[in-house]
């Protein structure tokens, strides 16, 4: 089962996150998906903040550095990079290009995902974008 749900955790990146395959989406994530990080449950809500996230980074990119995955849980360390083209969470867009860090973990249940959460390191994309700066 480990190597099905590492299969399944990694489409989730490379198919859907960047291949920007949405029907990939209904095919192994459950119709009552729970993103953690994002506002409202269900596939399609998913849908439409993956969605709203390209439109603020278009040629966003999320690198798999480390997988594991230990029964039904998958644990994923991320590098994630975009080009800030539109507002994010009322910050104007810059223009500018940003790579920073993240953590999922994912619950993986009858060989679909039923549940995500993230951790991001927005503070360094902030900074990158030119957004924030360090007190002098």
């Amino acid at each position: 089962m480990s190597e099905k749900n590492k299969t399944l955790a990694r489409r989730f990146y490379d198919e859907i996150l960047n291949g920007r395959k949405m029907d990939v989406a209904d095919e192994i994530l459950s119709s009552e998906y729970v993103d953690h990080s994002a506002a409202a449950p269900g596939r399609e809500n998913f849908k439409t903040y993956f969605a709203m996230i390209t439109n603020v980074f278009p040629d966003i990119k999320v690198t798999v550095e480390d997988l594991l995955v230990d029964d039904d849980k998958a644990a994923v360390r991320l590098t994630i990079h975009g080009t800030q083209l539109g507002s994010f969470r009322g910050f104007p867009p810059s223009g500018r290009q940003a790579t920073w860090a993240g953590m999922d973990i994912m619950h993986i249940s009858k060989g679909i995902i039923i549940e995500r959460w993230s951790e991001r390191d927005f503070l360094n994309m902030l900074l990158q974008l030119g957004h924030m700066q360090y007190p002098q």
